[in-house]
């Protein structure tokens, strides 16, 4: 058989497989819950992202509302953050006693940053993000805006496209969202399995989004 015949149809292979992935992670519209780790063994493997500022303050909130007892989570921070692993250590000194669970990678934007060097610094962050992602296997990723959530986000659902290894995706939208999403949220808007919102004003024009209260 010529090579382009087995070049087409790989490409027609990888068409269908990313035609399949997306139907079933992309979607605007409330889907039932997911039952995708109901009667695996616990504690799940749970992946967070830290950003600086009130972005930590709110996940410290949301990692309250989780049994420690059925997550066993592990954190994604910027390198050149300096404030949250002291607001984790002041507020869960429990979950900085081993600091193996925290992963520092390349901040994607800095403010101010052009947008052509924060193209190769998002660059960068993914290729790292790829290999604590393939070493954590996070079942569950968690995350709540900050720019760095991005890139993790992203090496997430490249290995669930191409390796099929699925992971949850629960997006918590800022306290401070009241009327619109953040940049963030929109981009991960069709991609989450659960996208929260602290403002019942938001499901209003975002039907995807549930409102759990203030969950902080």
């Amino acid at each position: 058989m010529p090579l382009v015949v087995w070049v087409l149809a790989l490409l027609l292979l990888l068409l269908l497989r990313l035609a399949c992935w997306a139907r079933r992670r992309i979607s605007t519209a409330r889907r039932p819950p997911q039952r995708l780790w109901q009667g695996h063994p616990l504690p799940l493997r749970a992946l967070a992202v830290l950003g600086s500022g009130g972005h930590t303050t709110e996940m410290l909130g949301l990692l309250a509302g989780f049994d420690q007892g059925r997550y066993h989570f592990q954190f994604v921070l910027a390198d050149t953050d300096t404030t949250s692993l002291k607001k984790v250590g002041a507020a869960r000194p429990d979950l900085v006693e081993d600091t193996s669970r925290f992963h520092a990678v390349t901040r994607s934007r800095e403010v101010g940053q052009s947008w052509s060097s924060s193209a190769v610094s998002t660059a960068r962050a993914f290729l790292e993000c790829l290999t604590i992602v393939w070493a954590i296997r996070p079942q569950v990723l968690l995350v709540n805006g900050p720019g760095t959530c991005v890139p993790v986000v992203a090496a997430a659902l490249f290995f669930e496209l191409v390796f099929g290894r699925p992971v949850v995706l629960i997006f918590t939208e800022s306290f401070c969202r009241v009327k619109s999403l953040s940049l963030t949220g929109r981009m991960l808007y069709a991609l989450a399995d659960v996208f929260v919102v602290h403002w019942p004003a938001l499901v209003e024009r975002y039907p995807k989004a549930q409102y759990c209260g203030v969950l902080m």
